[in-house]
């Protein structure tokens, strides 16, 4: 599913943020990527999202190299993973409905399907209520609830979160992983960069820790 072979990603020539990195992540695993601030864990995902490109390496999704994908074909890509970033990148102009929607118009999808499906997920994410709401007047958490709706609703082959449980209470934190950990049931390929080492510890799934920009051997967070 996902393979990288000796990636490296330069910023600065004197800082790299992440250093000849050799990964699987077989389809359908649930990988949490935990590290200190700087570590590399953001830069990680963008470049499984194509948001960047490798320095050196090769990245392998689905048997396409990415790192060499034309950017013609990178929307091909992207429409098959769902992804939360830190910032949440929701979109003012439209309210909360129609932020999530977004992830299905884009596959001309039936009106009626997408309202089914939009109303399903923030209804399991518990903000419902808040579907005619502009997404700027919510706050920080239910911002982020919307950010998950958005890169779940349509199922995607992979799902990438950074952060996703991020400035959220212990309780509201396992709500969004039962979410997530359902969507992995159903076949979905799961990465969640996070902090929270006491929620990845009560999760038991496979942790890749990162130091420096390089994968720590032998390191249980």
């Amino acid at each position: 599913m996902i393979q990288l072979f000796h990636v490296s990603k330069w910023y600065q020539k004197e800082v790299p943020a992440l250093q000849d990195i050799n990964l699987h992540i077989p389809k359908g695993d649930f990988v949490f990527v935990t590290g200190a601030s700087g570590a590399g864990k953001s830069t990680l995902l963008k470049l499984l999202f194509a948001e960047e490109r490798p320095t050196n390496g090769q990245i392998l999704v689905h048997g396409r190299n990415i790192a060499r994908l034309p950017f013609s074909r990178i929307h091909t890509l992207r429409r098959e993973t769902g992804i939360v970033f830190q910032d949440f990148k929701l979109l003012p102009n439209r309210n909360v409905f129609q932020n999530v929607a977004l992830s299905l118009e884009v596959l001309s999808l039936p009106q009626r399907d997408i309202s089914r499906r939009v109303w399903l997920m923030l209804q399991r994410l518990g903000i419902q209520h808040k579907m005619r709401a502009n997404p700027l007047t919510l706050s920080g958490g239910e911002q982020q609830r919307v950010a998950i709706a958005r890169a779940l609703v349509n199922d995607p082959v992979i799902f990438l979160a950074d952060e996703p449980t991020g400035g959220l209470d212990h309780e509201a934190s396992m709500k969004i992983m039962e979410v997530i950990t359902d969507v992995n049931a159903r076949g979905t390929t799961v990465l969640v960069a996070t902090h929270n080492l006491e929620m990845v510890r009560s999760m038991g799934r496979r942790v890749i820790h990162l130091e420096g920009g390089r994968i720590a051997q032998g390191v249980a967070p």
